[in-house]
């Protein structure tokens, strides 16, 4: 009984891991395939990081009722909040970067 549900999680989890991911095109002679991917998936975790960032602002706010406003919950919930808001900035400046390679628009260095 045990071996047979071990062996149906493990190919439950072998299935999850069977899903093809979204790869860069090696074959082609086209960068700015693979820039418009690059780009796409800044743009994505972007989004997710300014989610997160929305969240953990929600929650500061949250924790500023049940604790008070100088409490160490709150100041390291707002500086988790402003991290991922300063990391889905630099993932929308390199999104950009690479949409702008995409469409052959030259990029300057930092």
């Amino acid at each position: 009984m045990l071996v047979g549900s071990l062996l149906v999680w493990e190919v439950c989890l072998m299935g999850g891991c069977a899903v093809p991911a979204t790869e860069l095109e090696l074959g082609s002679r086209d960068p700015s395939l693979d820039h418009r991917k690059i780009a796409r998936y800044y743009h994505q975790e972007a989004a997710r990081l300014w989610k997160q960032s929305e969240d953990m602002t929600v929650r500061a706010i949250q924790y500023e009722h049940l604790f008070g406003p100088s409490s160490d919950w709150v100041q390291g919930t707002k500086l988790l909040a402003e991290s991922y808001r300063a990391a889905a900035m630099e993932h929308e400046r390199l999104a950009g970067r690479h949409q702008d390679l995409a469409e052959g628009r030259a990029v300057e260095e930092p």
